[in-house]
């Protein structure tokens, strides 16, 4: 797949996966990024990523920061647990821990996710329906404004990949 947008270019994804991999920090993509690269017709300003909160990963996104040419990790508001990594990738980086809007936790996610090949990297990516479960679920006007888009893109990749009828 070539995962492109008019703010997330490729060039931008493919550090993103390098940067990922050269530190060993296992991350899936999600929110409207996810989207982009499972084909959905949408646009977004920041690069969502899922880790599991623990001490390791902790350390390993101090240096996936630094790959980047980024900075240090900084919490969004004081109700969130929500991170935020302004780096030289031209857009940021938010950072969510365990779990996202409807019950959606790193492992179910990572138990769907497919692989998206950016370049020569590879990047998991959250599945699309999982992607329209979170949206739905956290109900805020701006998910709510791009539902119908992720539909109809679902309904459309469902139809590609059907069986063909006799």
């Amino acid at each position: 797949m070539d995962a492109t947008s008019s703010e997330i270019s490729e060039r931008t994804l493919v550090a993103l996966a390098k940067a990922l991999r050269a530190v060993r920090l296992e991350a899936i993509v999600i929110g409207n990024s996810a989207s982009m690269l499972n084909g959905a017709p949408v646009t977004t300003q920041t690069i969502d990523l899922l880790i599991r909160d623990t001490g390791p990963n902790r350390r390993k996104l101090a240096r996936f920061a630094k790959e980047i040419g980024g900075s240090t990790p900084v919490r969004i508001s004081e109700l969130s647990n929500i991170e935020s990594i302004e780096s030289a990738l031209a857009v940021p980086i938010e950072i969510h821990y365990d779990r996202i809007a409807g019950g959606l936790t790193f492992s179910f996610l990572r138990s769907r996710a497919q692989l998206v090949t950016v370049g020569r990297e590879k990047l998991a990516v959250a599945a699309l329906a999982d992607v329209i479960r979170s949206k739905e679920a956290a109900n805020r006007p701006k998910d709510r404004a791009v539902l119908p888009i992720l539909r109809d893109t679902l309904a459309v990749k469902s139809k590609l990949e059907a069986p063909p009828e006799d």
